[in-house]
């Protein structure tokens, strides 16, 4: 039972977090161009890409709830670095040039990550992005740097769906195709599908290097690996006891040396299905020609401390549902779930012990925050 309740706690927690996005939201650079809208979020170092479904309306290609599942890391002399999270690396959005990038630098290593779109062959307007990464050594001496590239995708998950088709057909179970090592194993191209509407990522890659590998496996393997997870063909897309069918692909770069001032590049491409694959008739910048519309989603937020208010409440008292404030004050209501996250977090880490009713009045508290302020 303790076990059971440790997973609802966690999923409460999640959902904690979420409501604090709603109640919070971080910044984004978006710019809409043809048939998809490209989300740069200042504030993490991450992107999130969507394109018009059936209904004409934007809908994400891989998961955007928590762009942070999706990520680049880097391989430096074996250290690993996740970008955008790493003490070890300044990143910001330079949207100055052309095309726009997000800049990551330490020391001993400058990323460059630009975004380009793209309109492949069988579209009639532009369709997807091209994700150009240039790794610079800046230490004075010779380094080894590779890059992986973790998307969190979600358009193959559910009953009776297969999570990826690459050129060889469906991919049901763990798949490892490699380059180097297995002669015409790496896939041109793969899809991830939901109906009518599809994600089409790269492959083998005739504008540049090809990955050394791209692994289709769980999210949370993938996730907590640092670099490569063992391989174990055939394996499902879970991860027991909790991340049941949760599908990501990754892309590996594996490590090179790299002179002094050298500068490496890497290039992938995502884009809406197109049965003629990646033969890009167009390659467009940023410019004001290209018609496409920039839009900021506002000032920059600022993620408040937590209120003084919160270290009064006794630690070990649950806040019912009733806790609500009635002014409707952001500060009293983000003080209740700084609370509840932090009673949830003690649980989960065996400092206290919660019951089922507990439970169930937390929940029901979350359900009031989220309907107060018109989140799903």
């Amino acid at each position: 039972m303790k076990d059971v309740l440790k997973f609802l706690c966690r999923k409460v927690s999640a959902v904690c977090f979420f409501v604090f996005l709603g109640l919070f939201p971080l910044e984004a650079a978006e710019i809409i161009a043809g048939r998809v809208k490209l989300a740069l979020h200042e504030n993490t170092g991450r992107f999130s890409l969507y394109g018009l479904n059936q209904e004409e309306v934007f809908e994400p290609f891989f998961s955007a709830q928590d762009p942070r599942t999706s990520f680049a890391v880097v391989s430096v002399d074996d250290k690993i670095y996740r970008l955008g999270e790493s003490g070890a690396f300044r990143f910001r959005l330079d949207e100055e040039t052309s095309p726009p990038s997000f800049v990551f630098e330490s020391p001993f290593l400058s990323v460059r990550q630009e975004f380009s779109f793209v309109r492949t062959a069988g579209s009639p307007d532009i369709n997807g992005i091209e994700i150009n990464f240039r790794l610079k050594n800046t230490r004075p001496r010779e380094i080894n740097a590779g890059l992986r590239l973790l998307f969190d995708t979600q358009l193959g998950e559910g009953g009776g769906k297969i999570p990826f088709y690459a050129d060889g057909g469906g991919i049901v179970s763990e798949t490892l195709m490699e380059s180097a090592t297995v002669a015409g194993d790496l896939a041109g191209r793969w899809v991830s599908r939901k109906n009518d509407f599809a994600l089409m990522g790269s492959g083998s890659s005739a504008r540049g290097k090809s990955p050394d590998a791209l692994y289709f496996a769980n999210w949370k393997r993938l996730n907590e690996a640092p670099w490569k997870p063992l391989y174990v063909k055939g394996r499902n897309f879970n991860y027991l006891p909790y991340s049941i069918g949760d599908s990501a692909v990754c892309y590996y770069f594996d490590p090179v040396p790299l002179l002094p001032e050298q500068e490496l590049s890497y290039t992938i491409a995502l884009a809406a299905e197109d049965p003629a694959g990646f033969s890009y008739t167009g390659n467009f910048d940023f410019a004001p020609g290209m018609n496409a519309a920039e839009t900021k989603s506002g000032e920059p937020v600022v993620i408040p401390e937590i209120p003084a208010a919160a270290a009064e409440i006794k630690a070990g008292t649950i806040p019912p549902a009733g806790y609500l404030s009635g002014e409707n004050s952001r500060e009293a209501d983000l003080t209740l779930l700084y609370t509840l996250m932090g009673r949830l977090d003690q649980f989960i880490g065996g400092q206290i012990e919660i019951s089922e009713e507990d439970l169930a009045a937390m929940e029901l508290t979350i359900t009031l925050l989220k309907a107060r302020y018109n989140l799903p």
